[in-house]
């Protein structure tokens, strides 16, 4: 009897300790690492030139930047691509139509 209850203190005990470590925490209980006041410094250019960088974009970059390797292939290499991608979806529903009739 004694050890059941021991047992059971034991389980109640672990529990609420693994529990426990999911629970938030509060912003005035974190503690931060590091400092707060970071010093940020912002390079322009190779020499800290002014000029501001140029963003990546489709009119200044050339085509075959943004180009993936399926964009690069041929209708013929991407036709097993999509063959595979028809079957894969329509497979299953085959499968349980086979079930479903073998079933009966």
């Amino acid at each position: 009897m004694m050890k059941t209850i021991t047992l059971i203190l034991a389980l109640v005990a672990v529990s609420i300790a693994s529990t426990n470590a999911f629970v938030p925490q509060l912003p005035s209980t974190r503690s931060f690492v590091g400092s707060k006041n970071k010093v940020v410094t912002k390079i322009n250019g190779f020499m800290g030139g002014d000029d501001e960088p140029k963003t990546l974009t489709r009119e200044n970059e050339p085509e075959e930047f943004f180009s993936t390797n399926t964009d690069k292939m041929s209708d013929e290499e991407k036709l097993p691509i999509a063959i595979a991608g028809l079957v894969g979806i329509s497979l299953p529903f085959v499968f349980g139509m086979v079930a479903l009739y073998m079933s009966k």
